[in-house]
């Protein structure tokens, strides 16, 4: 069975760019696929660890609370973008690495990881904009900065 997460962030994300930063910070990734097939992540004896299927935005606050339960809900504002983030069962490393690429887009893209996301994060890409209805927090350039959020083009989700 995988290891299912859902990363729900606030602009349409880059899921290469996330990847690729991820590869130019040291892990032993090799991405293949995406849109419209899912884009994987492979360890480095080619072994597939990770499948992320594209983004879908979600417009509809009722449609988090009916998949994901009112609880949870009830800490993220939609619109919102949906990513489904899965690990495959039997390699003790894939967890680590849809963790850790869930956490990267919503480090960068602002929202939070189910099932046990913190609160609505702001957005840290360091390429933000303040288009479509208020002004993103920027990051200082610095290597780890401008390797995860090399790619990223999207402005802030207006409602």
């Amino acid at each position: 069975m995988s290891s299912d997460l859902v990363a729900l962030v606030r602009r349409r994300p880059d899921v290469h760019a996330v990847a690729d930063g991820m590869i130019a910070m040291g892990e032993p990734l090799e991405l293949r696929g995406g849109e419209p097939e899912p884009t994987l992540l492979y360890d480095a004896d080619g072994r597939l660890l990770v499948a992320i299927e594209d983004a879908v935005q979600v417009s509809v606050q009722g449609e988090i609370g009916r998949l994901l339960g009112a609880e949870f809900a009830a800490r993220v504002v939609a619109p919102v973008w949906w990513v489904d983030i899965r690990a495959v069962a039997d390699l003790p490393d894939a967890p680590r690495v849809a963790r850790k690429f869930a956490d990267s887009l919503v480090h960068w893209l602002g929202g939070t990881v189910y099932p046990d996301g913190e609160s609505d994060a702001p957005a840290r890409s360091w390429k933000a904009s303040g288009e479509g209805g208020g002004a993103a927090a920027e990051v200082p350039g610095s290597a780890q900065g401008a390797a995860d959020g090399a790619a990223y083009q999207g402005g802030v989700i207006g409602g």
